[in-house]
């Protein structure tokens, strides 16, 4: 399956070059979703070797010495042998999914790598790369069963001591939700407060024994959780750039931010995706690739089956409407798009841009919006003047922390707009 897979892969991309006149420039390469460390070393080398190295090939890297090139690896799935090969290959940034440094944790949300297998992963990372260049990001979850307050100061404590430092740390907060494992067993999610919080018994339909599940952390345990990261990480010289991401500011003054993740939240940002399931924007094009495996390797097969007949038709990923029930989006950035991504980050919406491409009505809509977190000091409007909007941001911590409920009443002055 895995080389059915492959030249799936690779038809797809020898598709983009076929159809695209001139090659494409590259700021970034990001493999992930799933673990691609579990691919072969065979698999990963034809798909690098497909994307940059044939006359015919779609894309260059723009900057060589600058690209960020990354796979998305988890502790324990890797050894020596296998970094060496991938740096060989030209990968230089590891994004590592460590999520916790507590045994326990780790096997309440079921990963198989423990503590053990994170510091070896980074040992490792140090021998193949050296010190200077060990360019990696770990990923840490907060709100897990279990967790207390105590242990995730713990784990932020950990994380900034790791040898050689993590240059990027990304944090995400466990979503219960119906229809998952955490779901089934914690039912409608977290209560408000800390003061209900207790271990869950389930009992098994089949079997009549019962089960008993750590305690869920509370919304207020938490929102404590996220603001307690932010302090402290940025007092170890992180820069919390946007909602869930932290760069370390190295001693030349330089953030050492995520470029790939940056090209999302830019205004008119593009990017090609390739491979089951992903998702490209290009051109103001959005596109779906379909999501199973099968389904994908009939869909390259019919396009190279039709491109092999007609060289001029315009590719799916180029098209404002398809034939395979996905979702595209053509023509100008969807305004909602460009508010939701860009209040992420610490920069926050130039609304002098909105001005320019929309016009002073949506202005006044998002800033009706955004009163509510200048009311509630959970955001701040900068650099208006006589000739100027300005722009507005939300505020670190408590401003990203409720930056959905200042989004979403954005939206709802925006539909006033549209109507």
């Amino acid at each position: 399956m895995d080389l059915t897979y492959r030249q799936s892969v690779v038809d797809e991309i020898s598709l983009i070059g076929s159809t695209t006149p001139n090659k494409i420039p590259l700021r970034s390469i990001y493999f992930g979703g799933g673990t691609p460390s579990l691919a072969p070393l065979t698999t990963l080398r034809e798909i690098m070797r497909a994307l940059l190295e044939p006359d015919d090939a779609p894309f260059y890297l723009e900057n060589e010495g600058d690209a960020e090139i990354t796979i998305e690896m988890d502790p324990g799935t890797f050894n020596l042998t296998y970094l060496e090969a991938i740096k060989a290959m030209g990968f230089n940034r590891i994004s590592l999914g460590v999520q916790s440094f507590d045994d326990d944790i780790l096997a309440t949300m079921g990963r198989v790598h423990r503590s053990a297998d994170v510091y070896r992963s980074i040992e490792m990372i140090q021998e193949v790369f050296g010190e200077e260049d060990s360019n990696y990001s770990i990923d840490l979850i907060s709100g897990v069963p279990g967790l207390t307050l105590a242990g995730w100061t713990e784990t932020l404590y950990n994380a900034v001591r790791l040898h050689p430092r993590p240059l990027h740390i990304s944090l995400y907060d466990l979503q219960v939700e119906q229809g998952t494992y955490f779901g089934k067993i914690y039912g409608d999610g977290r209560k408000e407060d800390s003061s209900t919080a207790a271990p869950v018994v389930v009992a098994s339909s089949k079997s009549g024994n019962a089960t008993t599940h750590p305690f869920l952390p509370s919304s207020e345990d938490c929102a404590f959780m996220y603001r307690y990261a932010s302090g402290y990480l940025r007092s170890k010289r992180y820069q919390h750039y946007e909602i869930s991401s932290y760069a370390y500011v190295d001693d030349d003054g330089l953030a050492h931010r995520s470029k790939h993740n940056q090209i999302y939240w830019e205004v008119g940002g593009q990017w090609y995706a390739i491979g089951l399931g992903s998702t490209s924007n290009v051109d103001g094009v959005r596109f779906a690739r379909p999501r199973a495996l099968s389904d994908y390797i009939s869909w390259t097969r019919e396009l190279k089956e039709a491109y092999g007949k007609d060289v001029n038709a315009e590719p799916p990923w180029l098209q404002s409407s398809n034939g395979n029930g996905e979702e595209n989006v053509g023509g100008e950035d969807d305004i909602s798009d460009i508010i939701m991504t860009r209040l992420r980050t610490s920069e926050g919406l130039d609304l002098d841009w909105i001005a320019e491409h929309y016009d002073t009505s949506h202005v006044e809509a998002i800033l009706g919006g955004f009163e509510l977190a200048l009311d509630l000091d959970l955001g701040e409007r900068v650099g208006n003047s006589t000739e100027r909007v300005g722009l507005i941001r939300l505020k670190d911590p408590n401003g990203f922390l409720f930056s959905n409920n200042i989004i979403s009443n954005i939206f709802v002055e925006l539909d006033s707009v549209e109507e």
